[in-house]
């Protein structure tokens, strides 16, 4: 069975296991009826759109799970100015609710929040603001030539790796938002279809 399944949906389909035993019954004693032989394909059809659905559901989690991991931050301590010694110890979030990575030094024997998200989604409102702050700067009179082509370089590097980046997390935000959408509406399916199985076997049994 799909380990990706939801609870109602495994139900759903252990009581579609029962029915298909019982129509491996029948088939070797009697006849099946007509409108058994109706529910095993209702069944079979369901069971077909649960494995889909699951599967669809499992690759895009999976795949907001990579994104996640997306951004690696070269934390330092700002003491030693080392990362050998550090060790992650949680998240906390910041006026802007922007996340970042928590970090203590075992060196230096202190904590650290680094000065930048830890997550793709954070990273485009703090890159973005980057972007600004250094073009401000760089509209400054008194700038050296070579200083200001570097600001110059660094403002359109930012801006290639935002339009890299943008379209990738609106993607997975599309994605989860269908995906919540069609686990609701499978859900209802799934609930419909579990209480009306459910009526169907305790005829058979009674």
């Amino acid at each position: 069975m799909n380990q990706e399944l939801k609870q109602e949906e495994r139900e759903v389909i252990k009581l579609v296991v029962f029915f298909k035993k019982k129509a491996e019954t029948w088939s070797a004693e009697t006849e099946i009826p007509q409108e058994f032989k109706q529910l095993m394909e209702t069944c079979d059809k369901l069971v077909e759109q649960i494995n889909i659905h699951a599967q669809s559901r499992e690759l895009i989690l999976s795949e907001r799970e990579l994104l996640k991991k997306l951004v690696k931050d070269n934390a330092q301590c700002p003491r030693c100015n080392k990362n050998e010694n550090l060790k992650l110890i949680g998240t906390e979030k910041n006026e802007k609710d922007w996340q970042s990575n928590k970090y203590k030094c075992r060196k230096c024997n202190i904590t650290f929040v680094w000065n930048a998200p830890n997550n793709p989604w954070d990273m485009i409102p703090y890159v973005e603001s980057v972007v600004a702050e250094i073009e401000k700067k760089a509209e400054a009179n008194d700038l050296d030539d070579a200083t200001k082509q570097h600001f110059i370089e660094s403002i359109a590097q930012m801006k290639s790796n935002l339009e890299k980046l943008k379209p990738v997390v609106e993607n997975s935000a599309a994605d989860i938002a269908n995906l919540e959408l069609r686990d609701k509406e499978m859900a209802e399916i799934v609930h419909k279809f579990k209480k009306h199985l459910m009526i169907e076997k305790i005829k058979l049994e009674d």
